[in-house]
């Protein structure tokens, strides 16, 4: 359905973008469409609060998170199971989902793409019946190099590759107990990915056969990695052949449960929750209306 109604949901601190001219680019191209439309910055202090009373006072038929991925996330917490249609304007470090759909960096394209009102009915994972995964979210290694990204204070792209290959040097093996399938699991591995989609914003594969509408996600288990094995490794990730390798295994659930032998950080969808010694994960099927 084409928006007629918009709020812009506005992370001024998400990425390292140049947002001086965001205000102007809406602008333009909600009076371009004939579209009504306010704006909401997000402030860090109960934002979710005050985006429903905007919410309940502007009556938008779509929402759109104008940041990275948590500013998404946070975004469809308030609309989820509703008519309400999510949107993205990516202005984020690495801007995974919206890569995932198809949405484009550029600030104008992608403001075009959203007046087309193309939309896709989407799955979301509901975790600990507390949050929500629109698109990843880990154990293990993964969310350690979010830890140390977030705590160097930098942002972009070559900030998460340093992060990365600083977290490589220490990462390590736990042992998990997995539940899921009517099957209990034992296993030895270095990060779990609960996986609603394909790949990270920095373009590695880790689930190469993800549908995003198929009532159900993956456990994607790494195991063990050698160091000798890992370029190796990270080259199948990117060209999309991870689930050929002996050190990782993916299985298709509609709900599981992960305990962990000490408790681990746990992210989701590029945000740290804190540490914990379970999570318990079930899909959500068709509980958002995205513009893609």
């Amino acid at each position: 359905m084409q928006p007629k109604k918009l709020l812009f949901i506005i992370n001024p601190k998400s990425g390292n973008n140049d947002k001086s001219r965001l205000e102007k680019q809406i602008s333009i191209a909600c009076d371009k469409n004939s579209k009504e439309y306010a704006l909401f910055y997000t402030s860090g202090e109960n934002d979710k609060e005050k985006i429903q009373e905007k919410q309940s006072n502007f009556k938008a038929d779509t929402l759109v998170a104008c940041g990275g991925d948590g500013t998404v996330n946070l975004v469809a917490q308030i609309i989820i199971n509703s008519s309400t249609q999510l949107a993205i304007v990516p202005l984020g470090s690495a801007n995974g989902l919206a890569h995932e759909l198809d949405i484009e960096d550029d600030v104008e394209e992608s403001l075009e793409l959203l007046m087309l009102g193309r939309t896709i009915s989407m799955d979301v994972i509901r975790i600990n019946e507390e949050f929500i995964c629109l698109h990843l979210s880990d154990v293990g290694f993964n969310a350690q190099m979010i830890k140390d990204f977030e705590e160097s204070g930098e942002r972009g792209m070559l900030s998460y590759a340093k992060s990365f290959f600083g977290s490589l040097m220490e990462k390590k093996t736990t042992e998990f107990q997995i539940e899921f399938n009517e099957s209990v699991k034992t296993i030895k591995a270095e990060m779990i990915v609960l996986a609603n989609a394909s790949s990270y914003g920095t373009g590695a594969v880790i689930n190469p056969d993800s549908k995003m509408d198929d009532g159900s996600f993956e456990l994607v288990v790494f195991k063990p990695i050698p160091v000798k094995d890992l370029i190796s490794l990270t080259l199948e990730s990117f060209l999309g052949n991870i689930k050929n390798s002996p050190y990782v295994k993916i299985y298709k659930v509609k709900e599981a449960k992960i305990t962990c032998q000490e408790a681990e950080l746990l992210q989701i969808d590029g945000e740290l929750k804190g540490e914990c010694k379970e999570v318990k994960a079930e899909i959500i099927k068709g509980a958002l209306t995205v513009i893609a």
